[in-house]
């Protein structure tokens, strides 16, 4: 009997339990390795910020699908990987692969900075957001707080984060922190001029050009000596490769992603397979890091897993050249990019929570059918 082993419960490894759920491994051994029972959707947190969803509706439950996909759950973490041998070292086991699925996400950049470890909160994992979460309802009026990272994930939890604070004060003094040179990087130009007018309507001052080089409990040190205070400093920079990578031996970029091809396989020809944040693409080495292109990736992944156990031919995955964005913007609205269109109004708030909530649905139901 063939083994697939998945690691990391992300949106493209959600659709690989689906299909599993709906049409059976014959003659083949599932298992999904994760230290996270729970997974949650990232699109949905700025809205569990300000109130809108409560925790339950953006998790999945890993282990209740893996139960209806015929799958064995294993809470722990992959620390290293063996190509040559096949297996994956975990926290406290050796597992045997015939093909492996890797869809880890992410870390965020910066994250070896002095003093982010001990005092810079984070989102990631859930647990993460929950306690800033609690930490943000704790601080008094004359708070300072710190977001480092200009990117979607920075802006959304600086704004949750606002309006967070003025329902219980006036607001907490808040600033954005971006090392590049604008924030939005990935966005247009109408989109990051709307974001920065939001922003600066509410107060929430921009800094761009600011790289911290040490965090503190109360103060931020930035790379030209300036120290800020910052009674609570949320790390949320851009994307890095994951240290899962660093210490095994796998075909990398330049930056340590899983380099894949086409296909979605490693570039080496390893049975080993990625999607999501946690890959680069070789022939698309530029396309975004962002959830929309795990969900597209996710149908081609299930069948080229299927198709590596079977003996078939894989597919080829081409990603889309523009992507749908949409960011909360915690007043009700929501900034909308497509293309060369961008708007910042109820009507695409109201897009994005639908299409969120239809997305939870469509996996959520799995556990209850």
């Amino acid at each position: 009997m063939k083994r697939l082993l998945l690691i990391g419960g992300g949106h493209a490894h959600l659709e690989v339990l689906r299909s599993a759920i709906q049409h059976p491994l014959r003659g083949s051994e599932l298992l999904l390795i994760s230290p996270y029972a729970r997974h949650h959707y990232s699109s949905m947190v700025a809205g569990y910020f300000q109130g809108t969803y409560a925790e339950s509706e953006l998790a999945f439950d890993l282990v209740a699908l893996c139960r209806r996909a015929g799958a064995r759950f294993i809470e722990a973490r992959a620390e290293r990987i063996d190509p040559a041998e096949r297996t994956v070292d975990t926290d406290g086991a050796r597992i045997s692969f015939d093909a492996l699925s890797i869809d880890v996400g992410s870390d965020p950049v910066g994250t070896d900075t002095p003093g982010v470890a001990e005092h810079a909160y984070s989102v990631r994992p859930m647990t993460r957001a929950i306690e800033l979460k609690r930490a943000v309802m704790t601080l008094e009026a004359s708070s300072s707080i710190c977001i480092v990272g200009g990117g979607a994930a920075g802006i959304e939890i600086a704004l949750a984060i606002h309006r967070m604070t003025s329902n219980v004060f006036r607001g907490a003094d808040i600033t954005v922190l971006e090392r590049d040179t604008t924030i939005l990087a990935e966005y247009g130009n109408s989109v990051r001029q709307r974001a920065t007018h939001t922003l600066r309507k509410l107060g929430i001052r921009l800094r761009t050009k600011a790289l911290v080089t040490r965090v503190s409990h109360n103060e931020i040190l930035l790379g030209s000596g300036e120290k800020l205070r910052s009674d609570l400093t949320a790390w949320l920079t851009g994307p890095a490769a994951p240290e899962l990578f660093a210490r095994s031996n796998l075909p990398k970029n330049a930056a340590g992603f899983l380099l894949v091809d086409d296909t979605l396989r490693a570039v080496d020809g390893s049975p080993i397979w990625g999607a999501g944040d946690c890959v680069t693409l070789r022939d698309f080495p530029r396309t975004p890091k962002t959830g929309v292109y795990a969900v597209r990736e996710a149908p081609v992944l299930v069948h080229n897993l299927r198709a590596a156990l079977g003996g078939e031919r894989p597919r080829t995955y081409i990603p889309q050249p523009h992507f749908l964005a949409l960011l909360n913007t915690a007043d009700g609205k929501a900034l909308l990019h497509w293309r060369s269109l961008a708007s910042h109004s109820r009507i695409a708030w109201w897009l994005k929570d639908f299409i969120d909530r239809a997305f939870m649905r469509k996996y959520q139901k799995l556990i209850r059918d």
